[in-house]
C-alpha cells in the first residue's frame, strides 16, 4: 500500500474515533454502547480485499487503542483478522457493491460485528484480561452487529475508491479460484 493509502485509513479511522468519542458513547444499552471501529476493516476488506482489509484493521485498531485504557495492540489485532476474513470473501465477489444482492454486505457486516467482540475477549483473555468475557458481552455483540449491519455499505462506498488497485474501478471483480 502506498503513503496515500495508508494517511486516508489513518485519516478516516481518526474520523471514526471522533464519531465514536462523541456520538456512539452516548448511545448505550444495559451500560454499553455500539464500537464503530469494526466497521472500517470489514468494508476495506469487502470493498479493495484481504491486503486493504488488514490494513484497515491495522490503523483503525491502532487508533482506537491510543484512546482505550486496554492492553495496546489488541483493537488491531483482531481488526487485522477481521479485515482479513472480509478481505478474502471479498476477493471472491462477495459482498461487492455492485455484484451482490443489497443485503449481502450488510448480513457479512453484523456477522463481524457480532463475532469482533468475542474475538476481542478471547484474545483478552489471552493476555490476561478476564474481565472482557463479562455478562454484558452479549449486548455489545448485539449492538456491534446492528452498528456494522447499517454502516457498512457507506463505508464501503468510501472505502472502495480509496483503497482499491485501481482506483477508477472502485470495489474488487471476482478472482475465482484464487487462493
Amino acid at each position: 500500500m502506498t503513503a496515500s493509502r495508508w494517511a486516508w485509513l489513518v485519516g478516516i479511522a481518526l474520523g471514526i474515533v471522533v464519531v465514536q468519542l462523541t456520538i456512539a458513547d452516548e448511545l448505550s444499552i444495559a451500560g454499553v454502547h455500539p464500537e464503530l471501529l469494526w466497521v472500517l476493516p470489514v468494508a476495506a476488506g469487502l470493498s479493495a480485499g484481504a491486503m486493504p482489509g488488514m490494513a484497515a484493521g491495522f490503523a483503525g485498531g491502532v487508533v482506537a487503542d491510543l484512546f482505550l485504557p486496554t492492553p495496546f495492540g489488541l483493537s488491531a489485532f483482531v481488526g487485522v483478522l477481521v479485515g482479513y476474513a472480509m478481505g478474502r470473501l471479498g476477493e471472491e465477489g462477495i459482498g461487492d457493491l455492485h455484484g451482490s444482492q443489497w443485503w449481502v454486505a450488510p448480513s457479512l457486516g453484523a456477522a463481524s460485528g457480532f463475532a469482533a467482540p468475542v474475538l476481542y475477549a478471547v484474545a483478552g483473555v489471552a493476555v490476561g484480561h478476564r474481565s472482557y468475557l463479562s455478562t454484558t458481552l452479549l449486548v455489545v455483540c448485539l449492538l456491534d452487529a446492528a452498528a456494522c449491519a447499517l454502516l457498512v455499505r457507506p463505508m464501503m462506498h468510501l472505502t472502495g475508491p480509496l483503497l482499491a488497485e485501481d482506483p477508477l474501478r472502485g470495489s474488487l471483480e471476482p478472482v475465482r479460484g484464487a487462493m
